[in-house]
């Protein structure tokens, strides 16, 4: 059972709680009774998050360690992001094209590159304050 992101989006679940499918379509009420299922309607799109049995509903996932490029950029301070932006260090320039050219748009903040990235940052460039690598890259 799947759909276009447009319409109201339903859970179909088990007896016991378990994610069966999600959709915008889905069967009739008789035709999921008959088959052991039940619809739950959901606020939103609940692609990319993660299904709750207990309680039957969508969290965001914990401390995601993948995350969109903008999102990273969004956890530097506007003077950091300037700082970073204006470097001359040619490691500098090296991190800020790993940014820009991050696979698929993503940064992965368990990768060593960001991690040793922030740190240089941090301690040899001195372009983000004490302690930011570790705020910005984490989790």
């Amino acid at each position: 059972m799947s759909g276009s992101a447009t319409g109201p989006w339903y859970a179909i679940v088990d007896g016991s709680g378990n994610l069966v499918s999600i959709g915008t379509v889905i069967a009739s009420a008789a035709e999921l009774t008959t088959a052991g299922y039940i619809s739950i309607q959901l606020a939103s799109d609940p692609r990319g998050q993660v299904w709750n049995p207990t309680t039957k509903t969508f969290a965001a996932p914990p401390n995601p360690s993948v995350i969109p490029t903008l999102s990273f950029i969004k956890r530097f301070t506007p003077t950091e992001y300037a700082a970073v932006y204006a470097s001359t260090d040619p490691n500098v320039g090296m991190f800020r094209l790993e940014l820009e050219h991050a696979p698929n748009g993503m940064i992965n903040l368990t990768s060593t590159d960001v991690i040793n990235g922030l740190q240089y940052l941090e301690t040899t460039a001195k372009v983000i304050g004490t302690g930011r690598a570790a705020q910005i890259g984490t989790p």
